[in-house]
């Protein structure tokens, strides 16, 4: 699974994306949903700097289970409004994607849904869904800012790739933003990019080994990239488990003191 270096992640020889699957099941944080032939049972192993690998097992209303799927995941730093949006699921698969539409980008985009298990139902009653989007990247390239042009296209309908995923894309766009990541479990050195794609902004996460190009990665270069599209429904619950409550170790005086009027 080519897809794991993106967040620093191999698979050993003599291992199979099974052993890794068993890692994230003993790691992970349980979820599930409902659904009327059976329930999908989630597990998200958070790594860290939002780094996840998620599995999914589905059990049917019989109680037969089948361990439906591994895959890595990234927590995306900012959030987008999903417009005329449509979710795709395959239960037996384990799998939900979503399409639909970010604002000032008039093309359908489509991702991999990773936290399907988390978001519960109701969510999906409503007419725009806030999302955070990650691109992992297979591979890229660094180049100046005037060297490449803005795209952004299914990889499937670039030469020699049509039979890519429906989530993989092929991009290029300038460099907004970067901060370099260690994943605390592999140590292995990665990239978080945030790009400008012209109709829209999207960060992206790669291997350093995978990022080539006779430039330097810095503000203003483009960057040219072939990802997997994946993201998370973020729901009112995920803004209230982030506030950590009131920070007792300062002392109230000294915070008015900022406030004191001078004469």
């Amino acid at each position: 699974m080519e897809i794991f270096n993106a967040i620093g992640l191999e698979i050993p020889k003599g291992k199979t994306i099974n052993d890794l699957a068993e890692d994230a099941e003993r790691r992970g944080e349980a979820s599930l949903s409902t659904r009327s032939g059976g329930t999908i049972h989630g597990r998200c192993w958070r790594i860290g700097f939002g780094l996840e690998v998620w599995t999914t097992l589905y059990e049917s209303a019989t109680g037969e289970v089948f361990h439906a799927d591994c895959r890595p995941g990234f927590r995306a730093r900012y959030t987008q409004n999903l417009s005329r949006w449509f979710l795709y699921e395959d239960e037996a698969d384990g799998e939900a994607a979503v399409a639909g539409c970010v604002e000032n980008h008039p093309d359908e985009i489509f991702f991999q849904l990773q936290n399907l298990t988390e978001t519960g139902t109701k969510i999906f009653e409503r007419k725009f869904l806030t999302v955070g989007l990650c691109g992992l990247a297979y591979r890229a390239r660094v180049a100046a800012a005037d060297d490449e042009a803005l795209e952004w296209r299914r990889l499937s309908e670039t030469a020699g790739n049509s039979d890519a995923d429906q989530a993989d894309w092929r991009l290029s766009g300038c460099v907004i933003n970067y901060n370099a990541l260690r994943n605390p479990f592999s140590g292995s050195d990665l990239y978080w990019i945030h790009l400008d794609l012209g109709n829209f902004e999207l960060e992206i996460l790669v291997n350093r080994r995978r990022l080539i190009g006779d430039k330097l990665l810095r503000v203003g270069a483009n960057v040219r990239a072939d990802v997997w599209l994946q993201g998370h429904i973020v729901a009112e619950s995920t803004f209230l488990s982030s506030y950590e409550g009131v920070d007792w170790s300062g002392n109230a005086a000294d915070f008015w003191k900022n406030y004191k009027k001078l004469n």
